[in-house]
């Protein structure tokens, strides 16, 4: 009897596994826009709906077009010439640990350089995705320069962005009336087999 009931929570506990799926979940963001010295960056708060128990990868999908500001040199500073900046997508309070990053614009000066794609947010250090698991965090898109050793932009460039959104790829923690419906299976199973015995 004993048996009986240790293999019936196994299989309980194997059906919750097989439950727990691997999902792509898309979130469009609504950071349209123009990004640049004047504008620099927005922050958005976001819920997937979902909840993880592990997440594999997370991207931002999004396009634009990015024109140079101009740069000078300070050994020659009549001079300026095209310099490309960025934009960036972050997760979290600390934009340096998540994040990814496109650089363009100073070979098409003064026209945009076009971006469109998926750009994975990367992990460094000892980050992680614990924070996003229940499906909720902060996102951070800006605009940035880069850093010139020995110079400075005089006049700086903008980030065009039409569309951004948030792509997890994860394993979907099953939905709370799942796990009520197998553990009311399971009771049933448990009293036919006693039911059974008597």
């Amino acid at each position: 009897m004993r048996t009986r009931i240790i293999m019936m929570f196994m299989a309980v506990i194997l059906g919750l596994v097989g439950i727990a799926r691997s999902e792509i979940v898309e979130l469009p963001l609504g950071c349209e826009g123009t990004y640049n010295q004047d504008m620099p960056y927005w922050t958005g708060d976001f819920d997937l709906e979902v909840a993880f128990t592990e997440i594999s990868n997370v991207y931002i999908d999004w396009d634009g077009g990015i024109t140079a500001g101009l740069a000078i040199r300070y050994a020659d500073p009549d001079n300026p010439l095209p310099l490309g900046v960025g934009t960036y997508a972050s997760l979290g309070f600390n934009p340096s640990l998540r994040r990814t990053t496109v650089w363009g614009g100073g070979l098409t000066y003064p026209d945009p350089e076009s971006f469109d794609g998926m750009f994975e947010i990367e992990l460094t250090g000892s980050s992680t995705w614990s924070d996003i698991l229940d499906g909720e965090g902060t996102i951070t898109i800006g605009y940035e320069e880069l850093i010139i050793l020995e110079g400075r932009y005089v006049e700086g460039g903008s980030v065009v962005l039409n569309r951004g959104t948030l792509v997890v790829d994860g394993v979907v923690v099953p939905e709370p009336a799942t796990f009520l419906l197998l553990v009311v299976g399971a009771l049933g199973v448990r009293g036919r087999m006693r039911n059974s015995v008597k």
